[in-house]
C-alpha cells in the first residue's frame, strides 16, 4: 500500500501539469483538442488526487495534515474542487489556466517534500478535528481562488482602461463575469470559514474546557471573517463597485498570507502539530 500511495503522490504533479498545459493551450490558442479533453483530464486528476488522500488517511490512520506538505496537497485538492464547481455551474473555462498554475505548484511542493509516517500527534485522529480542519482548508481555498479571480478582474480592467486589446481582453470573460466569480469564491470561502469557526468552538470546549482560547491564529481567523464578511455585505447590501470588491479580495488574501507568516515566525500556537 505504501508503494501505491507513494506512486500516486509522485504522478499527481504530472497529471496537474498536463491539465494545466491543456487549459493553457485553450486559453492562448483556442486549441480544439485541448478544449475537448481538458475538463476530462482535470476530473481524472482530481479523482486520482482524492483516492490518494483517502488511501493515505486510511493507511496511516490520520487526517492528512501532519505536515505543511500534507496540508499543501489537501489545499490543492480543495482549490481545484471549488474551481470545478464554479466551472460547471457557470460554464466558464477560460480562467482555468490561472487557477491550475496555482494548484500545480501547490501539489509539486507537496509531492517534493512530503514524508509518510504513522508517528503523528493524537489530535489528528479526532473526527471532529478532521471535519473542522476540512472546513478551514475549503475556506482558504475559496479565498485563494477569489484572490486569483480578483487579479484577473484587475488585469482586464486596466487593459480595457489602457485600450490594450490583447489575449487577456479576448480570452478572459467579461468584467461582470469575473466579478461574479470573485464574489462567489469569497462567499464559498466565508461559508466554510463560518462552519470551521463554529466547529472550532465546540472542539475547543471539548479539549480545553472553554469556548474561547487565547491563540494568535484564532484572532487572525476572526479578522479574516470580518474582512470577507465586509466584502460580501458591501457587495450585496451596499452595492459597492466590482473594482472595490476585487481590491478587498486581493487585500484579504495578502493579509492572510502575511499574517500567517508573521504568527509562525514570532508566536506560538496550539495549531502547530509537529
Amino acid at each position: 500500500m505504501e508503494l501505491v500511495i507513494s506512486f500516486l503522490n509522485t504522478v499527481l504533479p504530472v497529471f496537474y501539469f498536463i491539465a494545466t498545459y491543456l487549459y493553457g493551450m485553450y486559453f492562448f490558442r483556442e486549441d480544439t483538442f485541448a478544449e475537448k479533453y481538458m475538463s476530462p483530464v482535470l476530473k481524472t486528476t482530481v479523482f486520482i488526487h482524492f483516492v490518494e488522500i483517502v488511501l493515505r488517511g486510511w493507511y496511516y490512520h490520520h487526517f492528512p495534515l501532519a505536515s505543511v506538505a500534507e496540508a499543501m496537497s489537501v489545499l490543492a485538492l480543495a482549490a481545484v474542487l471549488i474551481y470545478l464547481f464554479l466551472e460547471t455551474r457557470l460554464n466558464v473555462k477560460t480562467t482555468g489556466y490561472f487557477i491550475l498554475v496555482f494548484v500545480f505548484f501547490l501539489q509539486l511542493f507537496s509531492s517534493a517534500f512530503i514524508s509518510f509516517t504513522k508517528n503523528i500527534p493524537d489530535i489528528l485522529h479526532s473526527p471532529l478535528f478532521s471535519v473542522h480542519t476540512s472546513m478551514a482548508i475549503l475556506s482558504y481555498s475559496g479565498f485563494a481562488i477569489s484572490f486569483l479571480y480578483s487579479l484577473m478582474y484587475l488585469l482586464l480592467f486596466h487593459d480595457i482602461k489602457s485600450s490594450r486589446f490583447g489575449v487577456i481582453y479576448s480570452r478572459l470573460p467579461s468584467l461582470e463575469v469575473l466579478s461574479g466569480l470573485n464574489y462567489s469564491s469569497a462567499a464559498v470561502g466565508f461559508s466554510f470559514l463560518t462552519l470551521a469557526m463554529f466547529l472550532g468552538v465546540i472542539w475547543s470546549r471539548n479539549v480545553f474546557g472553554s469556548y474561547f482560547v487565547d491563540d494568535p491564529k484564532i484572532f487572525l481567523v476572526y479578522a479574516t471573517w470580518v474582512i470577507y464578511g465586509t466584502e460580501l455585505f458591501g457587495g450585496k447590501v451596499l452595492k459597492w463597485s466590482n473594482k472595490k470588491l476585487a481590491y478587498l479580495s486581493l487585500g484579504g488574501f495578502i493579509f492572510i498570507v502575511l499574517s500567517v507568516v508573521a504568527v509562525n515566525l514570532f508566536f506560538t500556537s496550539f495549531h502547530e502539530f509537529r
